[in-house]
């Protein structure tokens, strides 16, 4: 086994023992990854494997006494599927919640938002949903010619990706969708299901890193897939309502809540899990559901997405300017990332990483700081993050991003109450004992 860089190792030694890190395996190993939620109203309308739990808000609600309150601000800056969102509406009706959501990704806006719309509408929206449902299937039967057009992405093109036949009836259920009658929010139901039958109806899966193509996975039909899947959301609309409240999910970039958030109303808590410094490129991975919903024409507006997101990947080159360096806080920045920017090996992949952990930390700062500005004096930062391990051999080095982002916090007037190591991520390859998983609490300073 491989031993992680020592002089990086030493470094985040010497970080972690400025604050409170305690072991929180038994309160939030299982609350860190999607616990429950594929069995959970709404949230089990689409699987998004990198969501944290149903269950953390509450926890965190409760380990914070923020659960009795009279009316609550939650902010989560990258929104996802809308699990903190729909857990906030959720809440019991004693506590009145204003929630706000930020998410960048078109699909996964789309999922989210017409999670916490859907819940908010009620009981009504399922009748519509059911009606609109039939309209959709009377469209789809029928001899109607709508021309159904193939994304010009080539994996759609891709016959052992995606067999025609199937591919084909997966077209025209979003092209009946298109022409039936209903409310824009029931037809956004609608294609949230078919979109989440996209992986399912081909012979692709996604592995937590990228696409994968899985020769011996047999797809699912897709009228069979999408009905049961509209199904399961009427009885969601059906069953559940708000249980008071408000939420919102902006389309936008989740590091300057600035653009979205009204600055007079300060947040009471603020609670998200920002992409990982992993190399994992989220709109790579939510592609197909993207491109088959019509979110992008051609490879330039994908191209042109990618660049506008967090700087926790190098699939694309990003521009080698950093805020920070002009900042007052240049030399404690340089000083927090020096030992982990001299463990990058000098390869092909040096002015990736590079970039990515300066890129990644650059972005934290500017996120920090702007949600400085609309916190309440009381208030609560709690974010998740996991930590993540680079290079091979006598050239693995680990980018603890936990500890990165606590002191980014800190030059952005944070106090760092606690550190709980949720869970361990540790590799085959190497036992440092920074690869882990945590929750983050930050009280304003």
């Amino acid at each position: 086994m491989t031993e992680a860089n020592p002089t990086v190792e030493a470094h985040y030694k010497t970080l972690e023992a400025e604050w409170n890190s305690v072991d929180g395996s038994l309160e939030f190993e299982r609350l860190v990854v999607p616990t429950g939620n594929n069995d959970s109203a709404y949230h089990r309308w689409f699987h998004l494997k990198e969501a944290f739990s149903v269950d953390l808000l509450p926890s965190i609600l409760k380990r914070l006494s923020l659960e009795g309150k009279r009316e609550l601000r939650i902010l989560d800056c990258f929104a996802g599927g809308g699990t903190t969102l729909v857990s906030a509406l959720e809440m019991q009706p004693q506590t009145r919640v204003i929630a706000t959501g930020i998410e960048q990704n078109p699909f996964l806006h789309h999922v989210s938002n017409t999670k916490v719309k859907s819940l908010q509408a009620g009981r009504t929206l399922a009748l519509q949903l059911r009606e609109s449902f039939k309209d959709v299937k009377r469209i789809y039967t029928s001899d109607l010619l709508y021309k159904a057009k193939t994304p010009a992405l080539s994996t759609f093109s891709n016959e052992d990706y995606f067999p025609p036949a199937l591919l084909a009836k997966l077209l025209r259920i979003r092209q009946a969708i298109k022409f039936c009658d209903g409310s824009t929010l029931a037809k956004d139901v609608l294609l949230t299901a078919a979109a989440s039958c996209v992986e399912s109806t081909s012979r692709l899966r996604r592995d937590g890193r990228a696409l994968r193509y899985a020769a011996e996975r047999q797809p699912r039909e897709p009228w069979v897939e999408f009905s049961s899947r509209v199904q399961q959301m009427i009885e969601d609309i059906d069953s559940t309502t708000s249980k008071g409240g408000a939420a919102t999910i902006h389309r936008g970039d989740g590091r300057r809540p600035l653009l979205h958030i009204d600055t007079s109303a300060k947040q009471d808590l603020v609670v998200f899990s920002p992409p990982y410094p992993n190399n994992i490129d989220y709109t790579e991975i939510y592609k197909t559901e993207a491109w088959y919903l019509g979110f992008y024409e051609d490879a330039q507006e994908f191209r042109s997405q990618r660049f506008r997101t967090l700087r926790s990947h190098p699939s694309v080159r990003f521009k080698d300017e950093y805020d920070f360096e002009s900042s007052p806080d240049a030399q404690a920045v340089h000083a927090l990332l020096n030992p982990i920017l001299s463990a990058v090996p000098d390869d092909r992949y040096s002015a990736g990483r590079t970039q990515l952990i300066k890129g990644y930390a650059d972005d934290m700062l500017t996120l920090f700081r702007q949600l400085r500005e609309i916190i309440s004096n009381e208030g609560r930062l709690v974010y998740v993050v996991g930590n993540s391990a680079h290079g091979s051999g006598n050239a693995l080095f680990v980018i603890a991003a936990d500890l990165v982002m606590a002191r980014l916090a800190e030059l952005a007037h944070w106090r760092v109450e606690e550190i709980s190591v949720a869970r361990s991520l540790r590799r085959r390859t190497t036992n440092s004992r920074f690869l882990r998983e945590s929750v983050v609490t930050l009280a304003p300073a």
